[in-house]
């Protein structure tokens, strides 16, 4: 086959992971993420308003402002308060940031066992011990945020055991029974 003759054939008709223009060719690369964030930017900014039907009074003024604190206190029901998010990450700094640290400094303690004092440490002591370490620290951000206190007013215990026994059962039902769903 000629080269030529490959770049004229009519492409056939299937489903490509490519987004493909109305040219039947590919787009560059470089311009998909930025079309895919000017496209549907979901997670970002404030949840859509919801319109709700309230029934209209004869006073024409307070019914205005009633709508417009409703609408406003259900925008700012899903958002979490600046204070709880600073604690939470400030918890998940020493739950992630400890076992992470202590994790990375057993590679140099085994490097020294063996090449320093001549003891053959098996590979798989590496591993596993890292393994722990490293599961610990990524089990230390669920705890992180799920121990914190999430009252704005109240701080909450150094541990913060009471905090994870109260929001661990939010925090599930919020992953397995996807949020709360008002019918």
């Amino acid at each position: 086959m000629e080269p030529s003759s490959l770049t004229s054939a009519q492409p056939t008709k299937s489903s490509s992971p490519f987004p493909v223009n109305p040219q039947n060719q590919i787009r560059p690369l470089y311009l998909l993420p930025l079309h895919a964030t000017l496209n549907s930017p979901k997670g970002f900014g404030s949840p859509p308003k919801k319109n709700k039907k309230t029934k209209k009074s004869k006073s024409g003024g307070d019914d205005n402002e009633d709508e417009e604190e409703e609408e406003e206190n259900e925008a700012e029901a899903g958002v979490i308060p600046e204070v709880v998010t600073n604690r939470m990450i400030s918890r998940m700094g020493f739950t992630v940031g400890i076992p992470l640290l202590v994790g990375l400094l057993f590679f140099p303690f085994f490097y020294y066992l063996k090449v320093g004092l001549k003891i053959d440490v098996p590979t798989w002591v590496p591993f596993i011990v890292s393994f722990i370490f490293f599961g610990t620290a990524l089990l230390g951000v669920s705890y992180g945020i799920v121990s914190s206190s999430w009252d704005p007013l109240r701080e909450g215990s150094v541990l913060g055991w009471n905090e994870a026994q109260k929001n661990w059962p939010v925090f599930w039902q919020s992953i397995w029974g996807g949020g709360s769903r008002k019918k």
